[in-house]
């Protein structure tokens, strides 16, 4: 049962990251089409993020995640690099951990 869930894990995710390929590979995309896989990223990293910092009840969480979230925010403003703002925030992550 565990080897189903694996294959079957592995077969959506390829499918989800080769999509952009598959329709790029053949032609242009529509604009609404090319605008929304530019703003996918971020929207990923914002679901994955949005859960650490704020709470169910709307309030934000205690710790490392609501400083290094704004650090990121601060980051991507200032250098236009979503990479950038992902090392900062896993930086500034581990670094106030320890402390």
């Amino acid at each position: 049962m565990i080897w189903i869930a694996i294959g079957g894990s592995a077969l959506a995710t390829f499918l989800v990251r080769s999509t952009p390929f598959v329709v790029t590979i053949r032609g242009r995309l529509p604009p609404a089409a090319s605008r929304y896989l530019e703003a996918l990223p971020v929207a990923i990293i914002a679901a994955l993020v949005g859960p650490a910092v704020v709470a169910p009840a709307g309030t934000l969480t205690h710790g490392a995640e609501p400083i290094a979230a704004a650090l990121v925010v601060a980051t991507v403003a200032w250098r236009r690099s979503l990479l950038g703002g992902v090392i900062v925030g896993v930086v500034a992550v581990a670094l106030l951990r320890v402390i």
